[in-house]
Parts: C-alpha cells; structure tokens; sequence
C-alpha cells in the first residue's frame, strides 16, 4: 500500500459493509477492502494494520497487505466498560485496553494490570454527560483515561488518569470531569465538568481553567491544532464547532442540524445531519433524530458538502505534523 494515503474506515452508500477507504484524492475515492461482518470497533494501528474486536471479546490485529491476523487479547471478559483499547500512534506492538480484571498496559515486554477499577453501578446513561475515552496522547508520551462508569476511586483508582506510556506509573488523576480529549504537541488532555467548564491538563502547568465549552464526543484533528466536537442548543437541535488550540477560540459550522463529528484529516470532517423528532416518528424518549444524510465540512475553505460516506469509525493517519 503506498505510504502518506489518508485512509477512512467506514460505510459508503449503497451497502452497510465496513470498509477501508482510501480518500486522499476525494474525487477519485476507492475502497481497498472489506472487513468480515463480525468485525466490531475497527482501528487503523499503522497504515497497513488494522485491529478489530470480536463478539467473543478477542482483540485481533490484521496486516491489511498479507491478510495475516494475530491474536492480541484472548479475552476482554463480561462486564460494562470493558473491550476499549488504544494503540501507541507510533509503536503497533504498544497498547492499552480495559478488560474485567482492569486497565491494561501491553508491550513488547509483558502485559500488565495498570488499575483495577471500581464496579459499574447500576443507573441510566446519559448520551450527552456520559463518555468513556481510552487514548494514547499524540506525542505518545502519556495515556489518558477520562470516563464517567466506573466512578467512586481515587489516586490509581481514579475515574480520570493520565499515566506516563513508558512505564504506566500514574502522573495525575482527578474525577467529576467528563468528555476528554487529546490535542496539540507536545500533547495536552481536554476536558470538561459537568457544567460546561472546559480544562486542560498539561505535564508542566497541571490542570488549567479554559473557556466555558458545553461540548460533546469532542475529537481532535491530527495535527492537534483543532478540537471538532457537537453541542446541543436550547432546542434540543444540536449543531458543531470547532475549538482552535492554539487561538483558545471558537468557531460554528452551519446550518445546525449536525452530529457525530470525526475528522478525516487535518482540514476535512465528517458528520451526521439530525433534525427534531416528530409524533409521526414513534422515537421513543424523543431528541433529534439521524436524517440519512451526511457531510463533509472543509475548515479551511468554510464550505459543506454532502458525503457518500455512511459511517467512519477511524481515520488514518491519527497523527500528523501541523503545516508550515
């Protein structure tokens, strides 16, 4: 596969079969293959290695050229929590992963039990407070863990960590935060409390107040210059936006109406359209409800455009160098 290809996984119109994309020219998009149907949670590890996790609770990793598996984790066990993992974006033989007996660190040298994390209680969920993020930061120096299910610890047993990635040791914890997000380089985590106050944690300064964000499943673009994430209006209509780093500045795309942000490279996103549920939907609980349509929206240019991707679940690569 030729090296510097910005890859999608995802769906395209037509089928629901998930497949690896090649989009770096966007006019002339072609799909290189097709994950089996019993592929869940597909990641990009390098730009010809995939992982995916199975219903039996394997993690498996593919070589997209030779079509080789390897086995990485036997078994994530049962549980609520379990079966998130990341890799490091620049070693494909280091990740991290949460299974029943914990949040692991694996490596060449060993797989070992960084935490063992309380037990989930039983409660509802709520799609637009509640978050599990599992992720290496994009200089690959540090692993961030900020979710909201397994709550009530603290210090090593923390509901947000951040541990260094050479040796797991525990650097910062902290709790009653939710929505976490790595961006910029050297990295730094962003997150938010439940009243919208957005932070930012970094190795020097430590926790830092930043500006009042309400964001939701943030995601940051590869060079970390940009953090895309969906809100939600008094309307219940939500809409995204885009928070720049280095500006510590906000900016909305339009119309509202959009959800489920990923970025698919340093300029281009993706999302979903969404619009008010009506009585003649039968939506249950009610909120906004997915269109069929989705977009792709260029930063640079400010301009939206319709997609024929369906779905993405990952893009490649995850990091990259900011221009100029």
């Amino acid at each position: 596969m030729p090296a510097g290809r910005n890859l999608v996984i995802g769906t395209v119109a037509g089928t629901d079969t998930v497949v690896v994309r090649d989009i770096t020219d966007t006019s002339a998009a072609q799909n290189l293959c097709s994950f089996d149907s019993g592929a869940q949670n597909p990641q990009f590890v390098t730009a010809t290695q995939v992982a995916y996790t199975t219903a039996a609770g394997q993690l498996i990793k593919a070589d997209l050229t030779t079509g080789a598996t390897t086995l990485v984790v036997a078994s994530f066990g049962p549980g609520f929590g379990v079966g998130s993992y990341s890799w490091q974006p620049n070693n494909p033989e280091e990740m991290t992963y949460t299974g029943t007996d914990g949040w692991h660190l694996k490596t060449a040298a060993g797989d070992h039990v960084l935490s063992t994390l309380p037990p989930v209680p039983g409660r509802g969920v709520n799609p637009d407070e509640d978050d599990y993020f599992l992720s290496f930061s994009n200089d690959s120096q540090y692993i961030g863990l900020v979710q909201t299910f397994q709550t009530g610890g603290s210090g090593a047993t923390a509901p947000v960590q951040v541990r260094r990635a050479s040796d797991g040791s525990l650097v910062y914890s902290t709790s009653d935060v939710t929505m976490g997000v790595w961006a910029a380089l050297p990295s730094r985590l962003f997150y938010r409390d439940n009243l919208g106050a957005m932070k930012r944690w970094d190795p020097s300064a430590g926790q830092s107040d930043m500006l009042a964000i309400h964001w939701i499943h943030p995601k940051s673009s590869p060079d970390g210059r940009w953090i895309a994430y969906y809100f939600r209006s008094p309307s219940g209509i939500g809409g995204v936006a885009f928070y720049s780093v280095q500006g510590n500045s906000v900016s909305n795309t339009s119309p509202p109406g959009r959800t489920g942000v990923r970025f698919l490279n340093n300029n281009l996103v993706w999302y979903q359209g969404e619009r008010p549920c009506t009585e003649a939907d039968n939506c249950g609980l009610g909120g906004p409800i997915l269109t069929g349509q989705t977009f792709i929206y260029d930063i640079g240019g400010a301009a939206e455009s319709p997609s024929r991707l369906t779905s993405v679940l990952d893009a490649w690569p995850h990091v990259s160098s900011p221009a100029g």
